[in-house]
């Protein structure tokens, strides 16, 4: 090939973020024309990465955000959190009054933020031109992003000077927004997307063949610890009780593919069953994609975080995106199985300790209620019917349980067999979350649900707030029984107080006096079960003032979380009732942090590795 010919020719984005490329092999001079497409080998399975609640960018509609009178049209991108505040015309994002929540966080006006997409264009913005405000909106995927995969920056790309560089060429940073990266977290995803986008690409290596006889890369090789090395490795290093090591020959039966890596936002204020439609009409245009570019690609693999698990779990089911048959397995992460008692704590007393959530969503009830009950997702994470039983408990200052719910006992108060007996069924929506306002242990304050004063048609907000809670429960029966058969997961089991969780939510009973011997007097059997105290006012802190049957005022506190589990899910409650081939049961992470934590990363490899074995052909 003569310098002439050296030049591209042509540049396309092809799909799944690799370019093709297009080159003269005879002088441009001459009129005989041969040309070669550069193309990926013909079999393709795509990696997909589907985020945790809260994962996903969001932005507004124009008429939502010409409303708020923003400068753009952001709702959420977490990624901008240290650098600079999340919302415009706010000197930080926690001064936030409830109503502006609910306003931006609305999952009737709010999309995902794709990379020069929309899903409506009479509604929404799309991002602009790629060059220009769509690299500049979607630069949590740094400019400077380094090649990673196939993931590599063309070079005619290169320069400072955009006059000569070529229409059709792109960043590797421009790939990878193409690929979806840059539609969610990149700070709490990156390492897991980097990893798989690097590993699975680089698996066989003919340079080092020639020295060791392996042609497998050295990152795959047994014995040498290039970081998260996973061939030869005892499972229990990573926390699984059971299992077979990897060996270098699975690694090896899997390499005449290759693993794109594609990461999926989905509005997360919608409910998982909206989004598994959504997102698995994604999957299935993104397969056929390949097939029309002449790749055999069938069926993809799916990674997870969270409750982007419990959506997998619905993109799976046949009547939501009905996908079962295109899912070779899923790997998920950290996955609140039947919900989570964090999602009920948050509700009355908001979000601790987890910043930048609690900076965000809110650190009371009032913030966090606005936002959660006017969104069918944030919903779905709370405890469900498989659950357990009596997770909600109040207790005295001995720490003896006074009452739980849900429960099927039948909690009589103080004349049994009258007017005053409560009557339950064991399940959390009609013992718990469907309670009077006027109940204490019932989840949704009434006067904190609607700030913004949404309107809506033939019915009012509190009967929407209630039947969406409906729906979430509904929904959970729905996908309860709902596992890939090649599934494999891990999960924090941490009991050290830094990630301790709220299994259980406990409350417990304090004196607004000081008067210990009072308050044991009032609590004290005859005097009226917890089930007959009516709420008098609650701070949205965690602390509650109640009354009893006898007009006798005390306070219940919210107490610290008990449980073993990543500080969000707890183990036994929740995380560990997944059904999968292998658990991965695991420590020294929190729940948002978990694919930074080294054990993860190792054991999302090994799955993803092992269920690409079972793939025909």
């Amino acid at each position: 090939m003569t310098d002439s010919t050296n030049d591209v020719k042509k540049m396309t984005q092809s799909v799944g973020g690799a370019m093709e490329g297009e080159f003269d092999l005879t002088p441009s001079h001459t009129e005989q024309r041969e040309t070669i497409f550069m193309m990926p080998p013909s079999r393709v399975i795509p990696i997909i990465f589907l985020p945790g609640v809260m994962g996903s960018n969001l932005r507004m509609s124009r008429a939502r955000t010409a409303k708020v009178g923003d400068e753009n049209d952001i709702a959420w991108r977490p990624d901008t959190l240290g650098a600079t505040t999340l919302f415009t015309k706010v000197t930080t994002a926690s001064l936030l009054t409830p109503e502006e929540r609910q306003l931006k966080l609305d999952p009737d006006e709010t999309e995902v933020d794709y990379y020069r997409f929309t899903e409506n264009e009479g509604r929404f913005d799309p991002s602009g031109d790629q060059t220009q405000t769509s690299d500049n909106r979607h630069s949590n995927i740094p400019d400077s992003l380094r090649n990673v995969g196939m993931l590599t920056t063309d070079r005619a790309a290169w320069g400072a000077d955009s006059t000569k560089k070529s229409a059709g060429a792109a960043t590797a940073a421009q790939k990878a927004r193409w690929r979806g990266w840059s539609e969610i977290g990149f700070n709490d995803y990156r390492d897991a997307l980097e990893i798989l986008e690097g590993r699975l690409y680089h698996i066989t290596d003919p340079y080092y063949a020639q020295v060791s006889h392996n042609p497998l890369h050295e990152v795959w090789v047994s014995g040498k610890d290039y970081g998260r090395s996973v061939t030869g490795v005892n499972l229990a290093k990573w926390g699984a009780p059971a299992g077979k090591a990897l060996e270098e020959t699975e690694v090896l039966r899997i390499a005449n593919c290759l693993y794109p890596v594609h990461a999926m936002g989905y509005n997360w204020l919608q409910s998982n069953a909206v989004s598994a439609r959504k997102t698995a009409a994604r999957i299935r245009a993104l397969i056929k994609s390949y097939q029309d570019h002449g790749q055999k690609c069938d069926k993809v693999i799916l990674v997870t975080h969270s409750m982007g698990g419990i959506l997998a779990r619905a993109i799976i089911h046949p009547e939501m995106g009905g996908l079962n048959d295109a899912v070779l397995g899923i790997y998920h992460s950290v996955q609140p199985v039947h919900g989570a008692g964090a999602a009920y704590k948050r509700v009355r007393s908001g979000v601790t300790g987890h910043l930048p959530t609690a900076l965000v969503i809110g650190n009371t009830g009032q913030d966090v209620t606005a936002v959660f009950a006017n969104a069918p997702g944030p919903l779905e994470l709370l405890p469900t019917s498989a659950y357990g039983q009596g997770w909600l408990k109040v207790v005295d200052q001995n720490d003896r349980v006074l009452a739980q719910w849900p429960t099927n006992a039948k909690d009589v108060g103080s004349q049994p067999g009258t007017s005053n007996a409560l009557q339950t069924d064991g399940t959390p929506l009609k013992d718990i979350y469907l309670q009077k306002s006027g109940n204490w242990w019932r989840l949704i304050n009434p006067e904190w649900t609607n700030p913004a004063g949404k309107k809506y048609k033939n019915s009012s907000a509190w009967e929407m707030v209630r039947q969406r809670i409906i729906d979430s429960q509904d929904f959970h029966d729905k996908i309860k029984h709902t596992f890939h058969a090649n599934t494999y997961a891990s999960y924090g089991t941490d009991a050290t107080d830094k990630n301790l969780t709220h299994g259980n939510v406990i409350y417990k009973v304090d004196s607004l006096s000081n008067d210990f011997n009072d308050i044991a007097s009032s609590i004290s059997p005859g005097r009226g079960a917890p089930s007959t105290w009516k709420i008098i006012s609650e701070d949205g802190k965690g602390d509650l003032i109640v009354m009893s049957a006898e007009k006798r005022k005390f306070k219940l506190k919210l107490l610290s979380p008990r449980d073993p589990g990543d500080g969000t899910v707890p183990a036994d409650y929740s995380a560990a009732k997944v059904k999968a081939k292998i658990h991965f049961k695991q420590t020294g992470y929190d729940h948002q942090g978990s694919y930074h934590n080294d054990f993860v990363l190792a054991s999302m490899l090994y799955s993803v590795v092992k269920i690409a074995n079972t793939a025909e052909g």
